[in-house]
């Protein structure tokens, strides 16, 4: 009996979109989260006193918070699409559909919207947050990068992941603001940030694992741009960001209010919310 071994082609899913058929999906996005920020200032505004009785550069912190809470619900979608769907998984470079591509607009304008968000408070209130800002300039490197050249939506759907923490930083920070800090429900959110921080650092090494793998199939297609920008991008949260994150909200879990005073004295509200 012979055995005949037969190499089936994999069919790889590749999108035929460009970044210039979503450019107007990156503006919508774009104008929808600044209007839903909008939306969450007024209605907090009018559904709670205490946001009400807040300064305007407060209130401002609020709705970017409010905003960053809601930006950060998709992850289940990026879940979905890397490790339960698996088109894009197919091929980490090439393969892309339109589900990912709606996913890299909505992407795309957020970080644009927060980016000029975050722009103007600086200049209003003279602040200025080097940890975000150094964040969002790789985020959206890494944005336009997957949009222009078609490359890497499993990296950008993978590594978006990471943003898992952003609805319990921020529920953290709207809580402090209410002055509920010594209640239960507080306390049990930090202590979820917190773990969920140190989860990150054992998912950002599996991301290196999964770059290690794929490194000469990644020097071969994927353009030097994004490789550089997805690799120095991902260093920098691995060994600062992650790390001083999980530090500050290990600090702030037993000293809230030290916690507070400090960043007012360093003039760096705006990180309070991250």
């Amino acid at each position: 009996m012979v055995n005949i071994q037969i190499e089936i082609p994999l069919n790889i899913p590749q999108s035929n979109q460009t970044l210039r058929d979503n450019v107007f999906r990156i503006v919508l996005s774009y104008f929808s989260w600044l209007i839903l920020s909008l939306i969450a200032r007024w209605i907090s505004k009018q559904l709670i006193p205490k946001v009400r009785a807040m300064k305007a550069k407060e209130q401002m912190l609020w709705q970017l918070s409010i905003t960053r809470f809601i930006f950060g619900l998709p992850i289940l979608w990026a879940a979905y699409m890397v490790y339960i769907d698996g088109r894009i998984a197919l091929d980490h470079v090439f393969a892309s559909t339109d589900e990912s591509w709606i996913f890299t607009c909505i992407l795309t304008g957020y970080f644009l919207f927060e980016e000029f968000a975050l722009i103007y408070f600086d200049i209003k209130y003279h602040g200025f947050s080097k940890e975000l800002h150094i964040h969002h300039f790789f985020v959206l490197n890494g944005c336009f990068s997957v949009a222009y050249y078609n490359r890497g939506h499993y990296y950008a759907a993978k590594t978006f992941l990471l943003q898992i923490s952003t609805p319990f930083t921020c529920i953290c920070w709207c809580l402090l603001k209410l002055n509920l800090e010594k209640t239960k429900a507080w306390k049990i959110n930090q202590w979820i940030l917190i773990y969920i921080f140190h989860l990150r650092s054992v998912y950002e090494i599996y991301c290196w694992y999964g770059i290690y793998q794929d490194w000469n199939y990644i020097k071969q297609n994927l353009p030097w741009i994004y490789t550089i920008n997805m690799m120095v991008g991902l260093a920098i949260i691995t060994i600062w960001l992650t790390p001083y994150w999980t530090y500050r909200k290990t600090v702030q879990y037993f000293s809230p209010n030290y916690w507070y005073r400090e960043n007012e004295e360093k003039k760096d509200e705006i990180n309070k919310t991250s």
